[in-house]
């Protein structure tokens, strides 16, 4: 028996005006200094004035959010009481509202961050329902039962968590494609990539189904279509529509597919080197479809991808699983390069000698991701290590 999750997603132009037929007159918003300092915030809150509901704003989230922060959050939530929660945001406002949301509908003192996992009861929309409204394409935050949270542990060194409840899937997702008209070219590059590592990734999770593969396919279609001209020009409506509404599909992919080790090397990165999400996630996916595709006991990643890869125009129907699964790769690299996306890791400003200091540890670290549980093709910490290297030279994964 199987189960698709998703919340109530509204979509397109002007969704924003369904927070009118959401109940409740009392919202806590969560988001981060700069959506405030820009003005985007005012967006919603000017509608919730229209709408004649409070608010209050906690605008303290960082980028790859720390524990204390939700803690700190989810503080000022039970003071203020809301009936309604909005994570306003990329994917760090997202799942800090998530989390916030968990702390608020249980409040005692013996709750954490831990409790966040699949065999919990969290018990949650009992005081609060929670809205996701995302500013950028590609996280798919507003979908799914994830939460990425950093832990700083007692020697220094951060550790990204990677939390799931089922119960932490908003209630509703507000994908209005005015939040990210006029998004940097850059920003929109990595979170672009974001989706795609979450569709192909999804596509050969193992616990891969046919509702994800549905989305997923249709979702990439989009994106290669809609990415580059959305990173051209910011304000094209159309291409910055499609982009929202790919993204939002990629979540649900992977949201009920799961990741696979490119996110785990993607978190140990990004928690070792402060790279952002999407830029860490896209960048390794070549190199994790590659391993996969290589597996020397399953040609099952080379199948899927092969016949994604006819499904989505980039091989034709008479090529092998083969050839169609490595012009499949090709095609993300191409992609890569259409939007001046990094290609390796030494691109990114990593250091040879500081790559390779934290290079023991990032492989060890790797091993306590639950993203590379779901992949077709496992690794140990020599493997993870290996792919490091790989991806930090830009050289072709053959092994």
């Amino acid at each position: 028996m199987w189960y698709f999750y998703s919340p109530t997603i509204v979509f397109g132009p002007d969704s924003l005006d369904f927070l009118e037929n959401i109940k409740g007159n009392k919202i806590f918003i969560v988001t981060d200094p700069d959506l405030v300092k820009l003005k985007l915030v005012d967006i919603v809150t000017d509608k919730l004035k229209e709408l004649s509901k409070q608010y209050m704003i906690f605008s303290e989230v960082e980028p790859d959010p720390h524990e204390d922060t939700i803690i700190k959050g989810a503080e000022k939530c039970k003071e203020y009481a809301p009936d309604l929660i909005i994570g306003f945001g990329g994917g760090s406002s997202m799942d800090t509202a998530k989390s916030i949301w968990a702390f608020y509908e249980n409040d005692r003192p013996d709750f954490g961050v831990d409790d966040f996992h699949p065999f919990q009861d969290l018990n949650l929309g009992r005081k609060a329902k929670m809205i996701a409204i995302p500013t950028t394409a590609g996280t798919g935050a507003e979908t799914t039962w994830a939460v990425v949270i950093t832990r700083i542990k007692e020697d220094g060194t951060n550790i990204k968590l990677e939390q799931v409840n089922k119960e932490l899937i908003p209630t509703y997702a507000i994908v209005d494609p005015v939040f990210t008209k006029g998004l940097p070219p850059k920003l929109t590059a990595a979170t672009g990539f974001d989706a795609v590592a979450h569709i192909l990734e999804g596509l050969i999770s193992s616990w891969k189904n046919d509702f994800s593969d549905a989305l997923g396919i249709r979702a990439f279609d989009l994106i290669q279509k809609y990415l580059p001209r959305a990173y051209k020009d910011g304000s094209d409506e159309e291409a910055r529509e499609h982009m929202s509404n790919a993204a939002t599909m990629a979540g649900l992919c992977f949201g009920n597919s799961q990741v696979i080790l490119g996110h785990s090397l993607g978190h140990v990165l990004g928690a070792t080197f402060h790279v952002p999400h999407g830029l860490a996630v896209g960048l390794f996916l070549p190199y994790v479809l590659q391993y996969c595709l290589n597996d020397p006991e399953n040609d099952e990643a080379k199948e899927i991808l092969g016949r994604a890869s006819k499904m989505v125009g980039l091989a034709d129907w008479s090529d092998s699983d083969g050839a169609a699964s490595k012009k499949l790769i090709q095609g993300v690299k191409d992609l890569q390069k259409q939007v001046d996306f990094p290609q390796a890791i030494k691109e990114i400003g990593i250091s040879k000698e500081d790559f390779e200091a934290k290079l023991d540890f990032m492989g060890e670290m790797c091993l306590e991701s639950g993203a590379g549980v779901m992949s077709p093709r496992s690794a140990d910490s020599t493997m993870y290590k290996k792919l490091y290297q790989y991806a930090y030279d830009g050289k072709d994964v053959d092994f």
